[in-house]
């Protein structure tokens, strides 16, 4: 029988609901009355929390691993932060897979300032199957989560980078394990990605939002500088544990081996970034196209930026319209374009020295003052049809339209039009 459609018992709101008779099973749940409130620990402050996960982003060329590679060789040895934070010496576990040890991992970390001992790789796995071959496998999640955990306790890690995350199986159905990890060791963990291109807007995460992003309490973006493609910014664009950090500056250098490193050039003014949320920041077009304007000794016009980029004509004057307003590029005169500071403006006049246009137009050659003087031939007008006289015999009529009425109507010619006829016999 369907009960759906019966009176229901009107509720009395005088009579306390009464709860459910408590189930055999329930929910995990902790009342927080039995929590102890704690302060956030962070091995760089602002940028590194311990016991988090903390996603390291960076756009082509900006030197992710090698920016990786620099936050390890600074707990190593116990040297400052990039910003000049204090930094106690700890130890670094470190799982790179796709870099050698010896001729590019090692080279790095030593050029960068790094303690060896206090380093640590970790190398693929042992087999430890029945298997007649014996051979080592590559490490995984959640199959070797407990060895990890054991390692980290062991070897009192405070640094666990993994470069890049997306070469661990099983890493993107482990993400809770590995929070779970860092909250139990106190280890901050580092996950490594690069993107394949520049963010349209570093300021916002872009779309979709990874699981990776979600999970991580903190996100540091390595991005090209807008002032500079030289240059690349440390930028922190998620911090929910604590206020923003400010930006910092590095550029890519190398040693007299030929080894990169990164050489740190101070903090940098966050408001500029927000001029550029019109486009991406020096997309591989657009330093081609700035590269192309500094080095050139004048000013260029559009078709000669496009043909040197080899770029899309429609995107190119939109992408060019774009780096005027955000200041990368200027416009000296109609149609040429140059960078700000460019020895080419100093052949263009300033135009903050030029004097006021005279507001009152100049007067058109040959044509006869309003005193009617008698030295230059007059065009008057006939008092009947009141339009203008043929200037000679052969000068043709002037055209004429029709009113609503039907009544003709001449057309009088531009000032322009009447400047030539007097000057002009031949027309």
């Amino acid at each position: 029988m369907n009960t759906n459609h019966l009176p229901q018992h009107p509720l009395d709101a005088s009579e306390p609901l009464q709860p459910p008779a408590p189930p055999d099973l329930q929910l995990p749940h902790l009342c927080l009355a039995n929590v102890a409130s704690q302060h956030v620990h962070w091995l760089w402050p602002g940028r590194l929390p311990l016991g988090k996960l903390t996603l390291l982003e960076g756009s082509p060329g900006s030197g992710t691993s090698l920016f990786a590679l620099h936050l390890a060789a600074r707990l190593s040895a116990g040297s400052p932060w990039p910003d000049g934070t204090p930094c106690p010496q700890g130890n670094v576990l470190l799982l790179a897979p796709h870099d050698n040890v010896s001729d590019t991992i090692k080279p790095r970390l030593e050029a960068a300032g790094a303690d060896p001992s206090h380093i640590f790789f970790l190398s693929h796995i042992a087999d430890t199957s029945a298997s007649p071959t014996r051979r080592s496998r590559r490490f995984s999640l959640p199959q070797d989560l407990a060895l990890l955990e054991s390692t980290l306790t062991h070897l009192h890690i405070r640094l666990l980078i993994l470069d890049p995350f997306s070469t661990i199986p099983g890493l993107g159905h482990g993400l809770l394990d590995l929070v779970q990890l860092a909250e139990r060791t106190g280890c901050a963990i580092v996950l490594t990605r690069s993107l394949k291109q520049p963010p349209t807007d570093p300021l916002r995460p872009h779309s979709p939002i990874s699981p990776a992003h979600t999970a991580a309490r903190s996100h540091l973006l390595l991005a090209p500088d807008p002032a500079n493609e030289q240059r690349h910014l440390l930028l922190t664009t998620k911090h929910p544990l604590c206020a923003s950090s400010s930006i910092l500056s590095y550029e890519i250098v190398a040693t007299e081996h030929g080894i990169p490193t990164l050489h740190w050039l101070g903090q940098r003014d966050p408001s500029h970034l927000t001029l550029l949320s019109t486009g991406p920041i020096h997309s591989s077009q657009r330093q081609s196209i700035l590269h192309f304007v500094r080095e050139s000794s004048t000013a260029c016009t559009i078709k000669d930026i496009l043909q040197a980029t080899s770029y899309d004509h429609d995107a190119g004057r939109k992408m060019i319209t774009r780096m005027c307003m955000a200041g990368e590029l200027v416009s000296p005169a109609r149609g040429l374009y140059t960078t700000s500071g460019h020895p080419c403006l100093a052949s263009f006049p300033d135009p903050s020295s030029t004097s006021q246009a005279d507001p009152t137009p100049s007067p058109v050659p040959n044509v006869p003052s309003s005193d009617h003087s008698t030295d230059t031939p007059s065009l008057e007008l006939s008092p009947a049809s009141n339009a203008p006289l043929p200037l000679s015999p052969s000068a043709a009529p002037p055209p004429t339209t029709f009113d609503k009425n039907g009544n003709h109507v001449p057309i009088v010619p531009y000032l322009s039009d009447l400047t030539d006829a007097l000057t002009n016999p031949q027309l």
